[in-house]
């Protein structure tokens, strides 16, 4: 079983480093003679041992490499069903209504079910196995060294996130239309930072480097290239809470640790949201050069995807290598929000660095999709085809979604426009989501079954009415582009209903957590009567700490001020600390319907990211990332507002 191999795998690597430990440094070096040292032995002695030892590192290190890469593999097959992975397009609407599973639907459930019941019937791992993240991170150096930037207060004992607010006081941000004098609720933004260092606690704990905790198994998880995810998913959310000390070995961990001379294939989407952003955003808060670096470092080899002859990226990259590839699953065509979901950080990494080339490399991709948006079959003009074939420049699909494989492309087209200050020079930008949000107003947005709710349905061929949970962050989205727009009123108003159904999907559920994936089921005619709109049903059960919901919550507070969203929030944080929290990390849930449930066995590095971000800052003062400064990229990572006057997108509707 996984954990079996997992154990093993660390007895292994415990083994080879008593070898090193028990010859002493005069024997085990780099590999290179150091004839500088003494030692009691005869160098014939030493060489003998040194070749000896040098034999059985060897074959031990192959043993934990083979045995490593076999638990990744299980990992991804699990990874496969449950964690935000992009699965082929459907080829046609579930027939018989939108309230029933399809076989595919049902299939993967069944896999996960299995290759749940392998890993949580495997033994508990040895106490070895489980301290050897803490030992990990005990050995970086000790705070009273630390010489890097860290966390600053204000009088209020409030960390310090960049002007807030005076930047658009003073001109030199646009105002964004946010309700002003937000003050912090105290003990309940305090809950959530206790709450989020007891999780990255059992992060530390069990899993310390790793991509992911499984609280579980008490064991780490790679399935992000062993980039130890969790951890540079965290650092702005460490520093935005003040939570110094975790912040500190995370920091010491991504210098000395963090490398991306990795043999391993990588998403550039994944790893540009997740890694890219993460420690972009750290460098925008702390100022700490260390991050800049890294980010450079890791954009050149990410680098290597972009060579195609449209400019839109390969998928898959060796960071290592630079080989480059599309999955198997996508017969060669490119998944919408992968390629469109990389401007942010790469604008902003040629901001700090003062080299467009990185900027240049996503806004191709952009600008070849805005030249071919007329030419999408029957898919409502304004909506993109969620893939594409990026040497012919043809649309490879006739579906619209604005959860799964098409979200974040809308997402970024408008927050690249906000980010560059919204500039007359981006309107492209603009432009483009604009005509997106008109189109999807018109065909996709659907009243529920409460009076003042709206849900976001799918498009092939015709509306297809289904709502995957991560399509809440519409309403978010409508929220942050509706100031100075000509449909303000009405983005607003569709986002404060969007934002609500997006809430009934919780309050729905027993454990008052919401399910994956819903559909919307037309009413029998009652009396005579019609309803005023459809019958919201489960149709994907488990739940992954995921943060749409909270995103759009957090909007609406910021854009409004009403303390009605804060108690959303509230309620919403309980039901997580209830059902989340394990006594070795916090975990999803397998079936919303079930009090009490049952939990996976992942602590999405998005949780810490971005779920319990945002609910943080929905308790904290208005001016603790002030949304006129700060924009957020898809997973949470705040990066500055900087006025731009170049782009590769042109405007093609204020020209």
């Amino acid at each position: 079983t996984t954990t079996t191999t997992t154990t093993t795998a660390t007895s292994a690597a415990a083994t080879a480093e008593r070898i090193r430990a028990d010859e002493g440094p005069s024997v085990i070096g780099t590999g290179a003679s150091q004839p500088n040292q003494s030692s009691p032995r005869t160098a014939s002695g030493v060489d003998e041992l040194r070749s000896r030892v040098d034999a059985r590192t060897a074959a031990l290190e192959d043993e934990v490499k083979t045995l490593a890469d076999a638990v990744d593999a299980a990992a991804a097959r699990v990874d496969a069903v449950l964690l935000r992975s992009s699965p082929p397009p459907p080829k046609s609407p579930p027939r018989n209504g939108e309230a029933k599973m399809t076989k595919q639907d049902a299939r993967a459930e069944a896999t996960a079910r299995e290759e749940e019941a392998k890993i949580f019937s495997a033994p508990a791992p040895t106490d070895a196995a489980v301290s050897a993240a803490r030992r990990d991170s005990e050995r970086l150096a000790p705070a009273k060294e630390w010489s890097f930037p860290l966390p600053r207060r204000n009088d209020r004992g409030v960390v310090v996130t960049g002007d807030g607010g005076a930047a658009a006081k003073r001109g030199d941000v646009p105002y964004g239309g946010w309700a002003r004098d937000i003050v912090a609720d105290v003990a309940r933004r305090d809950a959530v930072r206790d709450a989020t260092r007891d999780a990255y606690a059992h992060y530390e704990k069990y899993a310390f480097g790793d991509d992911e905790l499984r609280p579980r198994a008490k064991l780490g998880k790679n399935a992000f290239g062993g980039l130890g995810a969790t951890i540079v998913d965290s650092l702005d959310t460490l520093w935005i809470m003040g939570l110094s000390d975790e912040y500190g070995r995370a920091r010491e961990w991504v210098s000395r640790r963090l490398s991306f001379d990795v043999d391993r294939d990588a998403s550039v989407f994944e790893t540009t949201i997740r890694v890219l952003g993460g420690v972009l955003a750290a460098y925008d808060l702390s100022g700490d050069e260390m991050y800049i670096n890294k980010a450079t470092n890791l954009a050149t080899r990410l680098k290597p995807a972009f060579a195609t002859a449209s400019g839109i990226p390969y998928p898959i990259v060796n960071l290592k290598t630079g080989r480059a590839k599309h999955p198997g699953w996508a017969h060669g065509s490119s998944p919408l929000a992968e390629f469109g979901t990389l401007s942010l950080e790469f604008v902003s990494l040629s901001d700090r660095v003062g080299d467009p080339r990185w900027s240049d490399l996503a806004e191709t991709p952009i600008a070849k999709v805005q030249s071919v948006r007329g030419d999408v079959g029957t898919v409502p003009r304004g909506l993109y085809p969620m893939s594409i074939d990026p040497g012919k420049l043809k649309w490879s699909s006739g579906a619209v979604s604005f959860g799964a494989m098409g979200d974040s492309f809308f997402e970024y087209l408008l927050k690249t426009y906000v980010m560059g200050g919204r500039t007359r020079e981006l309107r492209g930008w603009s432009d483009m989501w604009d005509e997106s949000m008109r189109a999807m107003l018109e065909h996709l947005v659907f009243p529920g079954e409460e009076e003042g709710t709206k849900y976001v349905a799918e498009w092939n061929g015709r509306a297809h009415h289904k709502m995957d949970h991560l399509a809440c962050f519409v309403g978010g989205m409508l929220v942050l582009g509706a100031h100075g727009s000509d449909m303000e009123k009405e983005y607003v108003a569709a986002a404060a209903e969007i934002t609500k159904m997006c809430y009934r999907m919780y309050t729905s559920q027993p454990t008052m957590l919401a399910p994956e994936v819903v559909s919307f089921a037309k009413y029998e005619k009652e009396n005579g009567g019609t309803p005023r709109g459809r019958r919201m049903v489960n149709q994907v059960n488990h739940n992954l700490q995921r943060p749409e919901t909270i995103e759009s919550i957090f909007y609406m507070y910021r854009k409004t001020g009403d303390p009605m969203y804060r108690e959303w929030a509230w309620n919403m944080f309980c039901a997580m600390r209830k059902h989340y929290k394990t006594d070795s990390g916090w975990a999803g849930i397998k079936d919303v319907r079930r009090d009490p449930p049952t939990n996976d066995d992942t602590m999405q590095s998005f949780f810490i990211a971005e779920t319990m971000k945002y609910m943080y800052l929905i308790f904290a003062d208005g001016d603790v990332i002030d949304l006129d400064e700060w924009v957020f990229n898809t997973e949470a990572h705040p990066l500055k507002v900087k006025p731009r006057r170049e782009t590769l997108v042109p405007p093609y509707k204020y020209s």
